[in-house]
């Protein structure tokens, strides 16, 4: 079965920096924009990773 190197990385480093984005996310000093900013980062590092694919590849 192939494993997509990047989603593992990914995954890799969401387990590493999960306790601080928890933290960071949830402090009472925080911003109310700061879940949107996380959302963002994701959907434009999910599309920069996809962008190269053609539409019709499985």
């Amino acid at each position: 079965m192939y494993i997509n190197r990047t989603l593992m990385l990914g995954i890799v480093l969401a387990l590493i920096a999960f306790p601080v984005l928890r933290d960071w996310l949830t402090s009472d000093y925080s911003a109310w924009y700061r879940p949107y900013v996380i959302w963002c980062t994701i959907i434009v590092f999910t599309w920069w990773g996809h962008r190269s694919r053609y539409p019709d590849e499985l």
